[in-house]
């Protein structure tokens, strides 16, 4: 059994002088703020919570799509899903919009960066080669494998000794189920090794390197070595606090999961996050063995949120609140104290411009987003910049949410579901809409100026 990685030094890494800046670029699929180091006082996530000790968490990062291909087009291209026009998970990366576009890794290649990446960064089959050196699926063969035929593709349907799903009506239907077999055997386990791998190569090479890692756990279904599940006892695994909450869609009258089909799969993609913080360790070894936290950006995030069951029983993504478009984001950068906390406001668009900053490349001015490194020299900088994310029905876009230092709002194309305001301050869960309350109208005006304002220069 692989160890886990002991995190060992805390503080500032010191950046060499005049050395090129690598980048470590990590994403976990529909991993939301349900680890340890973002407060969650079950999940078992060692790693994570290591690597926030060495650089900047960000308690109010938002995606701009909460779709997994929508979101990593637009965080990978730094372009809006409404400049992109990637509003599903369907069709190529480099849309029509983007024809001319320079997505993040191909820019450093062309910059003279070694780049590589294994597993889902783009979507799965979905890649851009001419972004890197090396490209991998992190499958056997290279294969095409979508994760509900990993047991099978792999030749590991024999070794499922449980499984389940999700009962009533819960949104997307959550498969779980347990494996009795190491974790070298899984796509994710094959993932981490070849990640070392390549970071172990690329530390004696002679050019500075981008490499991504793109982890495909916590997405459904919940398939896991049997010791990850059984770190979880089920008795005490939590059911997600109900509010008095509309279920996404306005249709009410569903049945609810039962508590135990609940339990049960929550039990899944917690046990499915420490299997992914198992990976995650093994390719801090090698940033560890290799002496690179002085000369490496290392960015660690979920493509989109995910939502367990709260909002009356919705599991899954694709809506405008909090649970889905909240995300998980820490940045470990050379010369940046470790251990960090910052309360702003940021978006992923924000990820483009910032790893190029930190590389010391030329700027480019066709991003969407700014540099986060005046937050990186100080969390508690002066940044009034609110994040914008939505979601698209038949091609175009049909809800807008704002999202400032203390409210979220959310509206709707089609004008039949009526405008919502949150007070994030008071109301952490968004079960209590504001927009119709005297009291709040002045911060309802503001919003509204701030969506108006978007759709106008990303709309219409």
């Amino acid at each position: 059994m692989t160890r886990e990685w002991l995190f060992l030094t805390m503080g500032i890494a010191a950046a060499c002088p005049g050395a090129p800046t690598n980048v470590l670029f990590i994403i976990a699929d529909d991993l939301n703020r349900h680890v340890g180091c973002f407060g969650d006082a079950v999940v078992k996530s060692p790693n994570v919570d290591a690597l926030a000790a060495r650089g900047l968490r960000f308690e109010r990062a938002y995606c701009q799509y909460p779709v997994c291909s929508p979101s990593r087009v637009s965080f990978l291209s730094g372009r809006r899903p409404e400049q992109t026009k990637m509003f599903g998970n369907e069709g190529a990366s480099r849309t029509p919009s983007l024809k001319d576009a320079v997505f993040l890794p191909e820019y450093f290649k062309r910059q003279g960066y070694f780049t590589a990446r294994v597993g889902k960064v783009f979507h799965i089959g979905r890649d851009v080669p001419e972004c890197w050196d090396v490209t991998e699926e992190g499958t056997p063969g290279n294969q095409i494998i979508y994760q509900p035929s990993e047991p099978e593709k792999l030749g590991l349907s024999g070794n499922m000794v449980d499984k389940g799903e999700l009962d009533g009506d819960a949104g997307e239907k959550g498969t779980w189920g347990k494996l009795d077999v190491g974790d070298e055997r899984l796509v994710d386990g094959i993932i981490s090794r070849r990640i070392a791998s390549l970071i172990d190569g690329a530390a004696k090479g002679d050019k500075p390197f981008l490499i991504a890692c793109g982890f495909r756990r916590p997405h459904l279904p919940w398939f896991a070595p049997e010791e990850f599940f059984d770190r979880y006892d089920p008795s005490v695994v939590p059911l997600p606090e109900a509010g008095p909450v509309p279920r996404p869609g306005g249709k009410q009258k569903r049945a609810t999961a039962s508590a135990e089909s609940r339990r049960a799969a929550t039990r899944g993609y917690f046990a499915c996050i420490s299997f992914m913080d198992r990976q995650l360790g093994r390719v801090l070894e090698a940033m560890d063995r290799n002496n690179l936290w002085g000369s490496t950006v290392v960015v660690m995030i979920g493509d989109n949120g995910y939502l367990l069951g709260s909002r009356n029983g919705y599991w899954g993504k694709g809506i405008p609140y909090e649970e889905a478009c909240g995300v998980p984001m820490i940045v470990a950068a050379p010369g940046h104290a470790g251990g960090r906390v910052c309360r702003r406001v940021v978006e992923y668009v924000d990820l483009y411009p910032t790893l190029v900053d930190l590389a010391g490349l030329p700027t480019r001015n066709d991003l969407a987003g700014r540099s986060l490194r005046p937050l990186l020299d100080d969390p508690a900088a002066p940044w009034d910049h609110p994040a914008f994310s939505i979601g698209a029905r038949e091609g175009k876009p049909a809800w807008l949410a704002v999202s400032t230092e203390r409210y979220r709002y959310f509206e709707y194309a089609d004008g039949k579901q009526p405008s919502e305001l949150y007070d994030m301050r008071a109301d952490p869960k968004e079960w209590k809409d504001l927009a119709n309350d005297p009291g709040h109208a002045k911060a309802l005006e503001e919003l509204r100026g701030l969506a108006a304002g978007h759709r106008q220069k990303f709309w219409e």
